[in-house]
């Protein structure tokens, strides 16, 4: 059961008091940190900007392909993203407050929770960002969420994704097959019988338990 009110923190409206979890190197220094977009953040400058450009040039890889709007990315933030009670979405920063991308989870329930929204927007001079964030994210997930399995999906072509979750721990635990529809200028995937897949790549969804993670890192949660 989830220990922590994900709507409060969400809503949120003062800087000082956002939910910062710290990202470190393999020395256990201090890099960056994992930003919850709240809604102190909400007006940032250059926030919605990069949210959408980001979005936009990690298009293949997710289900739903739309060439995504500053528009439209502020009502998904304040109207789905931001009062979801199984969702939050972090932003990535180095210690100067700069951004490189994002990083959150979805599906939150008992027991469980998935990775969402992994997306690198910017390169960066710290070494291996992306996996000291979903070290961090992953910490946060069974020690602040009390999840005990993580999960998530990820196209079985997208072999960069691939590599950086099996670092983290992460093992293939079902391959789901995709059918590809094209409607009002949209692209979108859909799970479907294997009779019916029309994709040449699957939708895998993989899995890291807890105790393996807390032997990875010599933690317990």
């Amino acid at each position: 059961m989830a220990q922590v009110d994900i709507v409060s923190l969400k809503e949120n409206a003062d800087p000082r008091k956002r939910l910062r979890l710290p990202i470190r190197n393999d020395n256990g220094q201090p890099v960056g940190e994992l930003q919850c977009i709240d809604r102190s953040m909400l007006h940032e400058p250059g926030l919605i900007e990069d949210l959408t450009a980001w979005r936009n040039q990690s298009m293949p890889f997710f289900l739903t392909q739309f060439t995504a709007t500053e528009e439209r990315t502020r009502s998904w933030l304040e109207n789905i993203s931001l009062p979801a009670t199984d969702r939050i979405l972090f932003v990535i920063c180095d210690l100067q407050g700069n951004r490189f991308g994002n990083f959150g989870i979805c599906n939150i329930r008992p027991g469980a929770a998935e990775f969402d929204n992994v997306i690198r927007g910017r390169t960066s001079d710290i070494r291996k960002l992306m996996l000291h964030c979903g070290e961090a994210l992953l910490e946060w997930m069974f020690s602040g969420l009390g999840a005990r399995t993580a999960e998530l999906h990820v196209f079985s072509h997208n072999e960069k994704a691939m590599d950086l979750y099996t670092r983290l721990g992460f093992a293939s635990a079902e391959s789901l097959p995709l059918r590809r529809t094209e409607e009002e200028g949209m692209v979108k995937y859909s799970v479907v019988d294997r009779s019916q897949a029309n994709a040449d790549f699957d939708y895998l969804r993989m899995e890291l338990p807890a105790e393996r993670f807390e032997n990875r890192v010599g933690k317990r949660f």
